[in-house]
């Protein structure tokens, strides 16, 4: 079977993310996230089936065993913002000093960015009970993302100070299954609050009951240097901006299984 190069480019993302996922189902000692790495790993699979079946993917890949592509991005984190220009708008940088992974880097500017910038200014946004009460359990989920990144940090800088072979060699270990472990919970939440702004910003759009204050504009504490993106924005601009942020992050990170036509009536 004869394939185009950006089905060859399509199949060796999904190896990558196939592997990423056998790693966690190897490793993981957590039963539940176990059983959702085994439905991802099973859905990019049939993914690779469907644009080569018959074996021909793996057929491909194995005379293929290469880096996989990057599709125009950068390997350099402070020039992502030339492939994504959302993303671009905010502080890009490495984790740590010694980070290399381009995926690991953007994951924790991304969080970073969420607490600094984008927490202050959505909660000016009123909510109904309901979603209100959802926007506030993000903030846990993030605080545990933020002590798996300090960690992740600790380790990798670790590496480089070691000074015998076994112990570097335990600690390059130690990264990653820390770095799949922070890939995985990372992409799960960009995932859940991408789709929750995104149902918020679409009743804003459609001038629906769920949001009191559509009309207002963000108003924070100019104090706060960080927080002065959304300042004297709408609150209807800063949604819209919200989700396409989250959605080049999930973009730029490679994660499975987000629809590509849900953003296509926001810009």
């Amino acid at each position: 079977m004869s394939l185009s190069e950006a089905q060859k480019n399509e199949l060796m993302t999904l190896q990558k993310l196939a592997r990423q996922y056998e790693g966690i189902i190897r490793t993981s000692r957590n039963a539940d996230q176990q059983g959702k790495a085994k439905i991802e790993l099973k859905k990019i699979r049939d993914k690779m089936e469907a644009i080569a079946p018959g074996g021909s993917a793996d057929q491909f890949l194995q005379a293929n065993p290469g880096t996989v592509p990057t599709y125009g991005k950068k390997k350099s984190i402070e020039d992502i913002g030339e492939t994504y220009p959302t993303l671009g708008k905010l502080p890009m940088a490495r984790i740590s000093p010694n980070s290399d992974e381009l995926e690991i880097n953007v994951l924790g500017s991304v969080l970073v960015a969420w607490e600094n910038t984008f927490y202050p200014a959505l909660g000016k946004i009123k909510l109904d009970f309901a979603l209100s009460a959802e926007r506030d359990s993000h903030f846990s989920v993030l605080e545990s993302l933020k002590r798996q990144m300090k960690i992740l940090c600790e380790t990798i800088e670790d590496i480089p100070r070691a000074v015998r072979e076994d112990s570097k060699a335990q600690l390059k270990d130690m990264r990653t299954r820390q770095q799949r472990q922070f890939m995985f919970d990372g992409g799960a939440f960009l995932k859940k609050i991408h789709e929750f702004w995104k149902n918020v910003y679409e009743d804003i759009q459609a001038n629906g009951p769920k949001c009191f204050n559509k009309d207002d504009h963000i108003m924070v504490d100019t104090r706060l240097e960080v927080a002065n993106f959304f300042q004297g924005k709408s609150v209807r601009e800063t949604a819209r901006f919200t989700v396409m942020f989250l959605h080049e992050a999930i973009e730029a990170l490679n994660l499975p299984d987000l629809p590509v036509d849900k953003n296509k009536n926001l810009r």
